[in-house]
């Protein structure tokens, strides 16, 4: 990602890359609030969605965000997309705000979001404010292709069209119009002809208004949300409105955890129901472990999806549990994981030395008091020794019947998030899972590191007399109680780290259950009626490059499971995305990844094969 050449001019940011100012130079707040944050009306409805091209400094962010946090009439929440294709150190994004004389004015606000800016790597970041999601974009116009949402609002605030052509072009204006509401509304300084021409040869309605301090600007509207080719209408979202906001949630690990946290900001009414008589009694319940992500070749859509899901997770445990991550080894031990290493010696994520890295967002965890920290936050009920048997659905609500002839009802939607379990409610013809056992072995402390090892094995530091190493991996075993062969083979896979004079001493072990993927991505989303799939894709060796037919789901109940042993950070996206799927929201993830998690990709390519 390109670094912004910023310099001031009057105290003011100019950019050199576009050899233009970042805003008026003598009044840029009431510039600002003239042309874009003041513009338009709220309206009350539960989710207001603002769109941006050009984030540049953040002051329309903070300034929509001031007046938001202010008015007695607004939405309940926002959403603010903001794409921006040049970072900004956050010293210099300090001073900005600084030489223009407001920073005590937005201190608050700025301090919190430079508190978990992201380094300079393109990517989808999410900030969390009160009522208020900013999902910030880094990249280049571009992008916009792999977004998904409806817009209320958008702000168009790139440099004057003369010297930034590509943030006006043309091949932008049909991404525009999908992304906007039916009479949304598009906001711009500008009154060039080149932005007049192309707003209007894809429908917008126009119109000229007195300009801030200059004669005139543009406004537009979406005249209609018109039907755009999609050739993946079965990944595609089905919009249901929700109007009984009673959640079950079967399963109570981090999965259930971090995503009845991200529902409870919704004002969703959260029930968990748990089989065990206690909270992590399953594969969340190791005494801890490690936040890390996969180092693949780039390009490599699970690398990618591991890297996105591992810094939001960073960045969302350090903001919302206040967890301090001082960063973790990891160790190519073959060939492969050497070269893996090499292709990624320039992400800034990775700190790599030949064979080793250094993740400084990643650290040691403790599952448990993380899932019990979010419960407690989403003020959830909690049933313990619920073990689900089935439901119906009848009259718009879910009836839930468990072990013992135990029932509750009146849910108006169902998620499954019960990991490994999940695999004996979900059957899906196409869909292959794998129930894997992995053990955990408990030792005297040994190695006085402060960092997490993970090579063959793993380490975590020392914590109350005890030294967590692990996991073995087993598809084969059922066997729920802990074996001596498996600690043995714990010991042998860290043997890398250890002088050979060590005295280990095994105080115990665990067990735990995950569910994987035969692709080993997560599946997460919507139940689809798989009959309706199979009918009305089945022609798609012949057509998967033609128009489709909007899919259908089950409606209300979904899905998610089979995040393996990595749930601790990509269960944080998969929450983000199912709310973005039951609310209506932005998605939290760019689009590109949805075939990779959608629960119908199995069979999807199955039929794309002819089988």
């Amino acid at each position: 990602m390109k670094k912004a050449q910023l310099i001031f001019k009057n105290n003011t940011p100019f950019s050199l890359d576009f050899d233009d100012f970042y805003f008026n130079s003598n009044d840029g707040i009431n510039e600002s609030k003239y042309v874009y944050t003041e513009a338009f009306e709220w309206n009350e409805n539960d989710e207001f969605i603002i769109a941006e091209l050009g984030f540049g400094i953040g002051l329309n962010f903070f300034l929509t965000l001031q007046r938001f946090l202010k008015s007695n009439k607004a939405p309940k929440r926002l959403f603010y997309v903001s794409v921006e294709g040049f970072y900004i150190e956050k010293d210099e994004l300090r001073q900005c705000y600084k030489k223009l004389g407001i920073y005590e004015e937005f201190k608050e606000y700025l301090e919190e979001f430079l508190n978990f800016y992201p380094k300079r790597k393109e990517g989808y970041y999410r900030f969390y404010f009160k009522n208020c999601f900013l999902d910030l974009i880094f990249g280049d116009v571009s992008v916009l292709k792999k977004l998904e949402f409806k817009a209320d609002i958008w702000y168009l605030d790139g440099f004057s069209p003369s010297k930034n052509k590509e943030m006006f072009d043309e091949t932008l204006m049909p991404h525009l119009a999908r992304l906007s509401k039916e009479n949304a509304r598009i906001l711009t300084f500008s009154a060039s002809s080149f932005l007049q021409k192309n707003l209007k040869n894809y429908g917008f309605i126009l119109e000229k208004v007195q300009g801030f301090k200059k004669r005139e600007m543009l406004r537009a509207k979406v005249q209609k949300n018109e039907e755009f080719l999609d050739k993946e209408a079965y990944f595609s979202r089905v919009i249901k409105p929700v109007f009984n906001k009673k959640i079950a949630i079967i399963g109570a690990g981090i999965c259930a955890a971090t995503l009845a946290y991200e529902l409870s900001l919704r004002g969703f009414d959260i029930s968990v129901f748990e089989k065990n008589s206690s909270l992590a009694e399953g594969a969340s319940g190791n005494e801890c472990g490690i936040l890390s992500s996969l180092i693949l070749k780039p390009e490599v859509a699970l690398g990618e999806f591991s890297q996105n899901a591992f810094i939001e997770a960073s960045r969302f445990y350090k903001k919302v549990l206040n967890l301090k991550l001082n960063g973790v080894f990891e160790f190519a031990h073959n060939l492969a994981m050497e070269q893996r290493f090499l292709a990624q010696s320039q992400n800034v994520l990775f700190e790599i030395n030949q064979k080793q890295a250094f993740l400084e967002d990643g650290g040691v965890i403790f599952p448990k008091k993380i899932v019990k920290k979010l419960f407690e936050l989403s003020k959830v009920k909690l049933y313990f020794d619920y073990e689900f048997r089935d439901f119906e659905y009848k009259n718009e609500q879910f009836i839930l019947t468990f072990k013992n002839g135990l029932k509750k009802e009146n849910f108006g939607i169902l998620i499954y998030a019960m990991g490994a379990d999940t695999k004996d409610f979900i059957n899906y013809e196409a869909m292959h899972l794998s129930k894997v056992r992995g053990q955990v072995t408990h030792l005297k402390p040994f190695l006085n590191t402060k960092f997490p090892l993970s090579s063959k094995a793993y380490i975590c530091p020392p914590n109350d007399n005890l030294q967590v190493i692990g996991a073995s991996y087993d598809r084969l075993n059922s066997n729920p109680k802990a074996q001596s062969k498996d600690d043995e083979e714990n010991l042998k896979n860290i043997k890398e780290f250890l002088k050979g004079d060590e005295k280990l001493e095994i105080k115990g072990s665990k067990v735990g259950f995950r569910s994987y993927s035969s692709d080993r991505f997560a599946i997460v989303g919507a139940a689809y009626d798989e009959e309706f799939y199979k009918q009305n894709y089945k022609a798609l060796l012949w057509t998967k490059n033609k128009k489709q037919s909007k899919a259908q789901n089950i409606p209300h109940l979904y899905i998610n499971f089979a995040h393996g042993s990595r749930a601790f950070s990509t269960s944080i996206l998969a929450a983000r995305y199912l709310c973005a799927l039951i609310n209506d929201e932005p998605l939290g993830i760019f689009k590109d990844f949805v075939p990779c998690i959608h629960p119908a990709r199995f069979l999807i390519r199955k039929l794309k094969k002819g089988l």
